[in-house]
């Protein structure tokens, strides 16, 4: 295990925002080291259950979870609408960890928070529909390719 958390932190310092947007988003009061021993037990857990080396596992959770888009609200006079954006990788990001950490507190079960990520990292890998993460993308998905009516709004 040893290992496989040194060579998690080789690989990912530069090259891969996902992992430190994720430890950014959870970590709480400063807290970095207890926030890095979640995602690594999490992720060791799920690596060990589905045999799949842990980076494989990180480029899995981008692909699942990628969006190209999203949806903000624009007031333009007295009305507002729902305007799909093209967004950067850096957001795409954002948003995978982020709809990742609102699975997890939507999750009301008494365990742990590394089980709880765990288990959405293996309905995410497993069956999608089990994932709320993945419901989420698909709402936004949706929601984008109705309103893509109103994309000359966003200037």
């Amino acid at each position: 295990m040893l290992d496989q958390n040194m060579e998690l932190k080789k690989k990912t310092n530069k090259n891969f925002i996902l992992y430190n947007k994720f430890i950014g988003l959870i970590t709480k009061k400063g807290k970095k080291s207890t926030s890095v021993k979640i995602v690594h037990n999490a992720l060791f857990k799920v690596s060990v259950q589905i045999n799949i080396p842990i980076q494989i596992i990180f480029i899995q959770i981008f692909i699942k979870l990628n969006s190209f888009v999203e949806t903000k609200k624009v007031n333009i006079k007295q009305t507002s609408y729902i305007v799909p954006f093209g967004i950067t990788f850096e957001r795409r990001c954002y948003l995978i960890a982020k709809w990742l950490l609102s699975s997890l507190e939507r999750n009301r079960q008494k365990i742990s928070s590394s089980e709880k990520l765990s288990i959405e990292i293996l309905n995410l890998l497993q069956n999608e529909t089990l994932s709320k993460a993945y419901v989420t993308k698909k709402q936004t998905i949706k929601e984008s390719s109705g309103n893509r009516s109103n994309i000359h709004y966003r200037w």
